[in-house]
């Protein structure tokens, strides 16, 4: 999944905030809308095509051109309304007119409360009256006459009557305040009886949710399309290339070549109109000014899982706190290049997707770590507050240094190493705390202090400015947070 952000201005999208947009330059009244596509979003500049990648659009709202005169050559320019979206069309999706209406008002269903009737909906299939039923025995009682006529009640109770007193009955039986089921009719006639729904019941009564969807609901809106909206229409003045669509019979007979009679009918820059009339616009959204039957806006709060995860997450890590060795095992991990940061391959001669990782090669004797406090965003740079916890003897570096790795593997191998002046590979890699230099305050302001260990005296100082005292080793320790 990737994520597509563009800002709406006038019912079309005014700008394209790909990864060189800072939040800085967005106003607090900005209408900025995300799209999460099941695909490459294709909004950074580097982004180079593939074979099959899908057609992703816009799809604008407008009022249908009908009333309005217009000749071959000059036709008004749509009226927009509404929210516009995005939508992502398969190639083989783009093959048929009717297969992007249905991807597009999958898309559309979410703007108006009468989504379900975008689509036609089939009822169970009703049973035919003339279709002979098979007969059911009824049982008789012991002393009932062979010619006589029985009726059977609602309750199942078996009732001899005289022949001429059974009429129909039609009844309804309610299974609860969604669900109807007819009664039958039911008429015992020696011994026997044939039995048949209903043929009057009235289907408008099965729960929707019972109901079959069979396609789309015909003359609900026009599909037009226009080519020329790069960056889906960011770049244009007035958000379209021209007031004219292009025919979807011309493009098809344009696009034919010999070897693929079916045809792709969209381009890169392409942008779909549902063109509305007066009647489809006021059932699905309503008046011009109240919009009574839209979602326009109305917004779910959704909290991404991922998110929710990275806050539980952090929260347990600050409250138990950072090592070093943490920071360590971050500083040497893996790291998976994105797509739009590609490696050039020196052997394939292209970019690939690749990984890279950094590795301590070799130790110094005076070893110096600096912590990275400072998190840096389009919009906010803050300082890093996080207690990082960090041993005051015996710090072993052993397993992260590769030249130590590598040595002791060529003397498995046999090479005479001492050629190669690894040096002393049993000497222990270990560290103890000599002195910490920390920073208190934020990123405009603040102080900074030094604790160090005096070798001639053994004993800890804290050093604050002209002030020097005495100190303990733990004291370095601390976390950068006052606590209360």
């Amino acid at each position: 999944m990737q994520l597509l952000t563009l800002e709406i201005f006038s019912h079309r999208f005014y700008k394209n905030l790909d990864d060189t947009q800072l939040c800085a330059d967005m106003a607090e009244n900005d209408k900025i809308v995300c799209y999460e596509l099941p695909y490459h979003a294709q909004q950074t500049h580097n982004y180079v095509p593939k074979l099959g990648d899908p057609f992703i659009l816009p799809v604008f709202l407008c009022d249908a051109a009908i009333g309005r005169p217009y000749s071959t050559f000059s036709r008004p320019s749509p009226i927009l309304f509404g929210y516009p979206f995005v939508i992502a069309i398969a190639p083989d999706d783009s093959r048929s007119t009717t297969r992007m209406k249905e991807v597009v008002v999958e898309q559309l269903h979410r703007w108006t409360e009468n989504a379900r009737d975008l689509w036609s909906w089939e009822a169970p299939d009703e049973p035919d009256p003339d279709t002979e039923m098979e007969e059911v025995q009824i049982p008789m009682p012991l002393d009932a006459p062979k010619v006589s006529v029985t009726e059977i009640k609602e309750n199942g109770e078996v009732v001899p009557v005289e022949e001429g007193e059974i009429v129909d009955q039609k009844a309804m039986l309610y299974a609860d305040d969604d669900d109807e089921v007819p009664l039958v009719n039911t008429r015992a006639s020696k011994a026997s009886s044939s039995v048949r729904p209903d043929p009057e019941f009235d289907f408008s009564a099965i729960p929707s949710q019972e109901l079959r969807r069979v396609g789309l609901k015909a003359g609900v809106f026009t599909l037009r399309v226009q080519s020329g909206h790069k960056e889906f229409g960011t770049g244009l003045a007035y958000g379209m290339s021209s007031s004219r669509f292009d025919s979807w019979d011309l493009r098809r007979e344009e696009f034919t070549m010999p070897g693929n009679e079916d045809p792709a009918l969209l381009l890169r820059d392409d942008a779909l109109f549902l063109e509305f009339d007066q009647n489809m616009k006021s059932y699905y959204f309503g008046g011009p000014q109240a919009y009574q039957h839209a979602l326009f806006n109305t917004w779910e709060t959704f909290t991404h899982p991922e998110y929710s995860e990275a806050i539980r997450a952090a929260a347990a890590k600050s409250k138990r706190g950072i090592s070093l060795q943490d920071c360590l095992d971050e500083f040497t991990k893996e790291e998976q290049l994105g797509e739009d940061d590609p490696w050039y391959c020196p052997q394939c001669k292209k970019h690939q997707q690749a990984t890279k990782k950094f590795d301590l090669w070799s130790v110094p004797d005076v070893l110096v770590v600096h912590l990275k406090r400072f998190s840096n965003s389009r919009a906010l740079r803050d300082k890093i507050e996080a207690f990082v916890d960090f041993p005051i003897e015996g710090l072993d570096l052993t397993e992260l240094v590769q030249e130590r790795k590598i040595a002791k593997q060529l003397q498995d191998e046999g090479v005479d190493i001492a050629q190669l002046k690894f040096g002393d590979l049993d000497e222990p890699l270990l560290y103890d705390l000599y002195a910490v230099d920390e920073h208190r305050g934020g990123l405009g302001g603040g102080h900074y202090r030094a604790y160090a260990f005096n070798d001639v005296t053994e004993q800890w100082y804290q050093f604050d400015d002209s002030f020097v005292t005495l100190s303990r080793p733990d004291a370095a320790v601390v976390s950068l947070v006052p606590q209360s």
